[in-house]
């Protein structure tokens, strides 16, 4: 468990006694180099804490007494390993080994070596965690799988439900022994990953999408207990996944030091942590106390784990912190450990909102597969949401970008589940309608999978006297026309509506479309209501003038719009299709059908049963695609973009054969001579390949490093053919 005491380890900073001890001593350089004592713990606390000056660091000395440049390099190195010692045994085994007072004294004399020779400082130094200059924003970054939220569950009946679902997905018969199941608390905090290069940190990235995400590499830095430097013995090569979170005793000590300073205070932990790791300034989030549990390898299987149980161990060996897994034998056991938690999870010292059940046995995954949002082999368990009462005091109704009128409630301000909630959703008109929910009432409000507040139940007995039941209206509440049913929504259809396309226009410039930098919700709702933008192909028409008699719109920032637009018009096929805003239509469909039709014109050609046709697409998004690009409107409004110079061609050119590897299964296992395991899959992927991560009899082959442990076991004893990495490249005739 990771540690979660009042004091929080952190480096000494300016202001503080410690620091202030610390000016105090005063480094003596001599011309010809240094001579460097090694002390112990007591020594340098006694120096810089118990200001005893008899202890010298640098003391000048004659040329022949120096100490060489190698040995201050070997203390250097350590000096940083015996943090690390501490780090893991503080942050990772909840078991420190010295003081605090002592483990500053360490920190403090490793900077001061480092301060005279400026060339041996290194990225992992544990000094190097206060953080840098701030940086203008955040590159978005690729993940090298995706990271795939979990389906959610709330109680036992759904819960053996879901173990239903993977016996029946593995066709075991119903004598089979339970399913092993690992079970862990699920932190409510914030899902980064972290990839290592080499051993050392390369790479941190917030989940973003799922496909790609803000590299946050220099904030994730900051975080005490999150080792910059992987043991030696440890791959060169991995990525893990981790929840960042802020325990309470530090969010309680941060809110105090805020009210000390007149500054208003953080609401909740999760929140705090998730808008630390999204400032800027690293420094600012190294002051911050932030705390990490890594609950996921990616590939685990690859390393020649077979449990999530051998997975924990791993990551433990490895100096992670992690909150570790209990093994549940079937849905019984599982339940139990349900209702233990249920009562431990309230004193653990940071917020948890449920627990995360897994199928413990790797090699099942591939097996039971996953849809496009969720693997089958796992499900999160939610605790039951807080519920509390509080006024409807009105319903409004929202118009979204595809012509959904929304109805939401309108609530005195109530706090629910850690934060202030004033308006929550009331999904659609049969649900007002289920509901009875009238003005006036008293409401039951609770937060849907601890996040979409949402109205759940309406108190009769205290309704008041007079209270009239809620009318949608016949017209829109934007643009006055007509409103139509469609199942439980009701649409506004006019493509001219203002309130569409203020949303439109937002979804067109967002990170995963045409990624227009600088067009954010409030210039957008500028630029429509000035009537500058009539629709999106309007953008493009935009220039400096026009955009500087806008409010808080200068000069440098108009030109550097015009910039970001003018760059837009570059972007593939797929993310035009996607920036359209086709109903049902997501980023992963627009790269399917982009990729298939190459060009917009073939694309607006297809017929239904076509597109049905094309793998990931289905009936559903067949019909919708072939709807937009039937209305006259939807054409013409492509015409228009195509015309201010917007690209309409994938920029993927497609193989005119088959691809070599189309329909293979493969697994690689061991260590690769030429190529790393990104790169082997990314070259597979490229010939038509499919990476998995576990030998099935699915499994068309195995490409095997040096010693490449059981997965090379079992696919001997499944007759699966064996490849050599050399002889994998000569197949595909490198």
């Amino acid at each position: 468990m990771v540690a979660t005491s009042g004091t929080s380890r952190q480096v000494t900073r300016e202001g503080s006694a410690e620091a202030r001890v610390t000016r105090d001593v005063q480094v003596k350089r001599t011309i010809s180099g240094f001579r460097i004592e090694t002390l112990s713990c007591k020594q340098v606390l006694q120096a810089y804490v118990g200001r005893r000056r008899s202890v010298s660091f640098c003391d000048p000395v004659p040329r022949g007494g120096l100490v060489s440049r190698s040995k201050v390099a070997q203390e250097i190195l350590a000096l940083r390993e015996e943090i690390r010692e501490h780090d893991r045994a503080y942050y990772r085994d909840a078991h420190p080994t010295i003081s605090d007072q002592e483990y500053d004294g360490l920190i403090v004399r490793l900077r001061e070596l480092e301060d005279l020779h400026p060339d041996l400082i290194t990225e992992d130094s544990p000094t190097q965690r206060v953080g840098g200059d701030p940086l203008e924003e955040f590159r978005s970054v690729p993940h090298s799988v995706p990271m795939l939220s979990l389906d959610n569950t709330y109680n036992a009946e759904e819960m053996r439900a879901f173990d239903q679902r993977v016996r029946r997905g593995l066709d075991l018969p119903e004598d089979a022994p339970p399913i092993e199941y690992a079970v862990e608390p699920k932190i409510d905090g914030v899902a980064v990953a972290l990839r290592y290069q080499g051993g050392r940190l390369a790479l941190g990235a917030t989940r973003g999408n799922g496909v790609e995400g803000d590299d946050i590499t220099l904030n994730v830095r900051t975080i005490r207990g999150l080792p910059l430097v992987l043991p030696k013995g440890a791959p060169s090569e991995l990525e893990v996944r981790g929840e960042v979170y802020m325990p309470l005793a530090g969010f309680l000590q941060l809110n105090e030091a805020m009210e000390r300073q007149g500054l208003k205070q953080y609401v909740n932990p999760r929140n705090t942590a998730a808008g630390t790791l999204k400032l800027l300034d690293s420094s600012t989030v190294a002051a911050r106390p932030l705390a990490i549990a890594v609950y996921t390898l990616v590939n685990a299987d690859q390393y020649n784990l077979e449990t999530q149980l051998d997975m924990f161990r791993f990551l433990g060996d490895l100096g992670f912190p992690t909150q570790g897994a209990e093994l549940c034998r079937g849905a019984d056991e599982v339940m139990e450990a349900i209702e233990t938690w249920g009562d431990r999870h309230p004193g653990l010292g940071f917020d948890v909102d449920g627990l995360v059940v897994k199928v413990n046995h790797f090699n099942l995954y591939d097996e039971l597969g996953a849809t496009s949002k969720f693997p089958r082999w796992a499900i999160s368990y939610k605790f039951p949401a807080e519920e509390k009462s509080t006024k409807l005091l009105d319903i409004v109704l929202q118009v979204g970008r595809t012509g959904a009128v929304t109805p939401t409630a309108i609530l005195e301000p109530v706090f629910v589940s850690g934060t202030t909630v004033s308006r929550a959703t009331l999904h659609n008109a049969d649900e007002v309608e289920r509901l009875d929910a009238r003005i006036g009432d008293t409401v039951v409000v609770k937060k849907a999978g601890e996040i979409i507040p949402k109205v759940e139940r309406v108190l009769l007995n205290e309704r008041p006297a007079g209270a009239k039941p809620f009318r949608y209206p016949k017209d829109c509440p934007s643009c006055r026309a007509e409103l139509v049913r469609e199942d439980v929504l009701i649409r506004c259809i006019n493509l001219a509506c203002p309130a569409q396309l203020e949303r439109s226009v937002m979804h067109f410039a967002s990170r995963g479309a045409m990624d227009i930098e600088g067009l954010g919700e409030k210039l957008v709702l500028q630029l429509v209501r000035e009537g500058l933008v009539k629709d999106v192909s309007d953008l493009y028409k935009l220039t400096v003038e026009k955009l500087g008699d806008l409010e808080r719109m200068g000069e440098k920032s108009a030109a550097n719009l015009v910039m970001g637009i003018e760059s837009s018009k570059q972007q593939d096929l797929a993310r035009l299709v996607y920036a359209l805003g086709i109903r049902h239509v997501g980023s992963q469909g627009a790269k399917v059908v982009a990729r298939h039709y190459q060009t917009m014109e073939a694309l607006m050609g297809a017929d239904e049963s076509e597109l049905e046709a094309l793998d990931e697409v289905g009936p559903v998004i067949a019909a919708s695609i072939h709807e937009f690009f039937n209305r006259k409107a939807n054409r013409d409004l492509v015409a228009r973009l195509q015309t201010a110079g917007v690209n309409m061609e994938s920029l993927e050119t497609p193989s005119e054969e088959e691809p070599l590897l189309a329909g293979e299964i493969i697994v690689v296992t061991g260590t690769l001579e030429k190529h790393s395991r990104n790169e082997i899959k990314a070259l597979i992927e490229k010939f038509g390949g499919k990476v998995t991560g576990s030998v099935s009899k699915k499994t068309t082959f195995l490409i095997a490093g040096s010693e490449p442990g059981s997965k090379y076991d079992k696919a001997q004893t499944l007759k699966i053919p064996v490849l050599s990495e050399a002889e994998f490249l000569r197949r595909l005739g490198q």
